[in-house]
């Protein structure tokens, strides 16, 4: 009886990445870093702006109802609510603050779904 011997299996480990490979990976994960912390911080001064957009539009939205209060008079004797989108619930509550050492001072507040928001008060014209 004759004996093969099977092959040997080369017992060869993986090789070690090279060194020019790791400095590559460690580029990578650099610029990856890089290219991330600009995507927050763009991300980030786009929020502050939509934000300060929309802040500056609640205000002129108020100085418009003031102003359409103004229009109004005497006539304004009680609390006015304007609507500013009946279906999300907003609107604007206007009233005027009357106390006797100042003059009278019409205050509108933004209202979304029966809570108050940002508020301005101006001084009621044609009243001393």
């Amino acid at each position: 009886m004759i004996l093969t011997h099977a092959p040997r299996q080369s017992r060869r480990r993986h090789p070690r990445p090279s060194r020019h490979g790791l400095a590559a990976l460690g580029l990578v994960l650099a610029l990856a870093l890089l290219v991330g912390t600009f995507a927050l911080v763009t991300g980030g001064n786009a929020a502050n702006s939509r934000r300060h957009d929309l802040h500056h539009q609640s205000i002129t939205l108020l100085e418009s109802a003031i102003q359409t209060a103004q229009a109004l008079g005497d006539e304004l004797e009680s609390d006015l609510r304007l609507p500013v989108d009946e279906e999300a619930g907003v609107w604007i509550d206007v009233k005027v603050i009357v106390s006797g050492d100042q003059p009278n001072q019409i205050e509108a507040t933004l209202v979304r779904n029966n809570r108050p928001g940002i508020s301005i008060r101006r001084q009621q014209r044609g009243n001393s």
